[in-house]
């Protein structure tokens, strides 16, 4: 790789990781190339950019960016998953292919600029997608509003039906 390459891709990667709100740093040393290539297409499907860089070229990526405290975890054989979508779809293809690969091992990750451990990661990856954590959180806010409707409704009807049986009582005492 000449200089030229290495400026290009140090710039690409600082562009990714200034742009994403998801990053998660594996450790990937045992896997072959069609375990890296397979995941890197399931990644990609879930709007997720799976990068192998060398670690000095990575830490020169995040100088500038939010991401800075990730230099230390560049140790080793580390690859890269950024997106800039939604980050639970991401998480799940990353911790399913771990439970299957055992080679794969999380580093660390970041979600909006706060460190996720493993167990953070893995928690995420439970989650539902960010539409149906939406709907949820409407449903949530609709219910309280369309309750007391009811309520009101409730009261309402209620006194319709007294007025009503005012109605029928005096109706059977002026006929009798």
């Amino acid at each position: 790789m000449n200089r030229t390459e290495k400026e290009q891709t140090v710039e690409s990667l600082h562009n990714g990781f200034a742009e994403a709100t998801f990053v998660s740093l594996v450790a990937f040393k045992g896997l072959n190339v069609p375990e890296i290539s397979s995941l890197r297409h399931e990644l990609r499907a879930a709007g997720t950019e799976f990068k192998v860089v060398k670690n000095t070229l990575a830490r020169r990526a995040l100088k500038g960016t939010d991401l800075e405290q990730l230099e230390e975890h560049f140790r080793g054989s580390t690859a890269i998953a950024l997106t800039s979508q939604d980050p639970a779809p991401s998480a799940k293809v990353l911790a399913k292919f771990a439970k299957e690969n055992p080679k794969l091992e999380f580093k660390v990750g970041v979600l909006s600029g706060k460190p996720l451990t493993k167990e953070n990661i893995e928690s995420l990856s439970k989650l539902p997608p960010r539409e149906v954590l939406l709907s949820m959180l409407l449903g949530t806010l609709k219910a309280p509003s369309g309750g007391l409707v009811n309520v009101l409704s409730g009261v309402l009807s209620k006194f319709v039906r007294t007025l009503a049986a005012i109605q029928q009582e005096k109706e059977k005492s002026v006929n009798t």
